[in-house]
């Protein structure tokens, strides 16, 4: 898949829709298949079903023909009268020999060459040496020469002819055997009305172009017809309409019960044959739909670059851009999503042009700074240099109030005009504050006491210099200069429970704000309104935020709360860093 990572979008998502549709395909080809394989086991199971229930009915015809034939012998008086003389002996004169033959044995005979389905009807008496009558009476020596002798009763399948000789003129016969009594009960004879089975059941005997077929015994025994095997037991137990395997290929069975004859018919299909034309049907299918999926593929292939027209012409603007040409524009072209993508990117690309511009001025701003901040730093040695002459004359002459109070101020310019383009720690930060704090006192009649409760894991952290100075000059102003009275300003700070941020807070006890005052001022700190004052109070804080969010991000800087008569809290928020101590 490297080679797909590699290519352009149309090329992954033609390749992504071609998969798709493939495995579409696919699964289409295989559930036709299943399809193809289903209906042609269907219309060989209709078909051996089918001739399962025309031998049931064949078979209920036959029975039906051979017991109203039986009955007829049965219910003949002059033939019952001619058995019983022949049990008991008796002889009839040749005058009523004749006549019994020509009207009684003729008129039987009628029945079954009026019947084409029947192949003989036979009468066998229990007497050894009778005169026999052809082709209907016949001696009990007769009888024992064929096979169903020592079973008499009922329905035999498939035996010989074997009358006369032991090959006999038919090799499959079918009959059904019927004990005769006389009229005291005795037994005097057997009627016998037999059918050649390749009439009856000609597909056990021809065969089926794709299978076997059988008549089966209730124990499984081959009764007539060929199996696929020697053991044919199995089927007596697979229900009828299933495949099943012999030998390594499948079959399906079908077959039918035939209570008349109690035997089961039985139909045996090969499905290889089947199996192979449905293989070489999928074949051809599989190469037809593969046809179809390479020109399906094409469409794909062509539709997807032309919807990713618009996409191209804004990455090409985009690449332009990348390389140095900051007046590239992007093409919008495509319409739907594609189009609003070339105008977002447009509109990105405006915004970083505007972006490159005003950094561009902020640098140059910057530079202005130091460059100012340099002179600034000059002009601070002198006057530091002049402060510490006029302090050794003061002390000279004993002034120690009026020395300290240089000293305070000399610290306070020289923290204030040193030139420092990084951040200072907190501690240096609240000497200039207390620095501060003494020189403004010298100025009051009343005093500003200054309150620090600060932990001392907080002392060498990092923040922008000079950035609670303006904020302690809001907490003087708003607080002794308005009271004119002493004060106490309380600096404290807290880290954060999570230990990512701590705040310092600078609270006075000024006169506060109201809440349209409060939220002027919060407004001119996010800049949002420029600061009316005279004091430029809010011009301070504003600055405080924007060096604060500069250097630390939108998350940090200023959060102001008051109450009107009781004073302002303002709350640096600023990041805190482990520094191992």
């Amino acid at each position: 898949m490297r080679w797909l990572k590699k290519g352009s979008l149309s090329v992954e998502l033609s390749v992504i829709s071609c998969a798709c549709v493939f495995v579409l395909v696919l699964f289409l080809w295989f559930f036709m298949l299943d399809s193809f394989q289903d209906s042609a086991v269907e219309t060989i199971r209709r078909e051996g079903q089918s001739l399962c229930s025309q031998a049931e009915m064949q078979s209920e015809r036959i029975a039906q023909i051979c017991n109203m034939s039986t009955q007829v012998y049965l219910n003949t008086p002059s033939l019952i009268s001619h058995l019983t003389m022949l049990k008991n002996g008796e002889e009839m004169d040749a005058l009523e020999l004749l006549r019994f033959y020509r009207e009684d044995i003729g008129s039987l005979e009628k029945i079954t060459l009026s019947n084409p389905d029947l192949y003989q009807i036979r009468v066998y008496s229990v007497a050894e040496d009778i005169y026999e009558m052809m082709p209907v009476l016949y001696g009990a020596r007769r009888m024992r020469r064929m096979l169903w002798s020592g079973e008499a009763e009922g329905w035999h399948l498939n035996y010989a002819d074997r009358l006369f000789n032991d090959e006999g003129r038919s090799s499959h016969l079918m009959g059904l055997v019927t004990p005769i009594e006389g009229n005291g009960g005795e037994r005097i004879g057997v009627v016998e009305v037999c059918l050649e089975m390749e009439k009856v059941f000609p597909d056990l005997f021809t065969g089926p172009d794709r299978g076997w077929m059988m008549l089966l015994s209730d124990d499984g025994t081959v009764i007539a017809g060929e199996g696929p095997g020697e053991d044919m037991r199995f089927l007596t137990e697979c229900e009828s309409g299933t495949i099943c395997r012999i030998d390594g290929r499948r079959v399906l069975v079908s077959k039918e019960y035939l209570e008349d004859l109690s035997c089961t018919y039985c139909y045996v299909m090969d499905l290889q044959d089947m199996d192979f034309s449905v293989i070489k049907q999928a074949v051809v299918l599989f190469f037809v739909m593969l046809a179809v999926f390479a020109l399906l593929s094409r469409l794909i292939s062509r539709l997807t670059k032309r919807a990713l027209r618009g996409f191209y012409a804004a990455f090409d603007g985009v690449r332009d851009f990348a390389e140095g040409n900051m007046d590239a524009q992007v093409q919008v072209a495509g319409h739907g999503e594609v189009a609003r993508f070339a105008k977002e990117t447009e509109a990105l690309l405006q915004k970083i042009r505007q972006l490159m511009k005003d950094n561009l001025e902020r640098e140059v701003e910057f530079q202005k700074s130091e460059l100012r901040a340099l002179h600034n730093q000059i002009n601070a040695h002198f006057i530091y240099n002049i402060i510490e002459a006029i302090k050794m004359m003061a002390e000279i002459d004993e002034e120690y109030e009026v020395a300290d109070a240089l000293t305070a101020l000399g610290k306070l310019l020289r923290y204030s005009m040193k030139w420092e383009s990084g951040n200072v720690t907190l501690d240096r930060e609240l000497e200039y504050i207390k620095n501060y704090i003494e020189l403004m006192n010298l100025r009051f009649d009343y005093k500003v006491e200054l309150q620090i409760d600060i932990p001392q894991e907080l002392y060498g952290q990092r923040l922008p210099k000079i950035s609670l100075q303006p904020i302690v000059e809001n907490a003087v102003v708003h607080g002794a200069a308005v009271l004119e009275s002493d004060t106490v300003i309380a600096i404290t700070g807290r880290l954060s429970g999570d230990g990512e941020s701590f705040s310092i807070c600078v609270a006075d006890q000024g006169r506060g704000m109201d809440a349209r005052e409060l939220n002027s001022l919060r407004r001119q700190i996010t800049g949002e309104e420029t600061s009316h004052s005279s004091s430029g109070n809010g011009i301070g804080l504003h600055n405080v935020q924007e060096r604060i969010t500069r250097v630390f991000g939108e998350t940090f800087g200023l959060q102001v709360e008051s109450q009107e008569g009781v004073g302002t809290a303002v709350t640096v928020h600023l990041p805190y860093k482990n520094t191992g101590g």
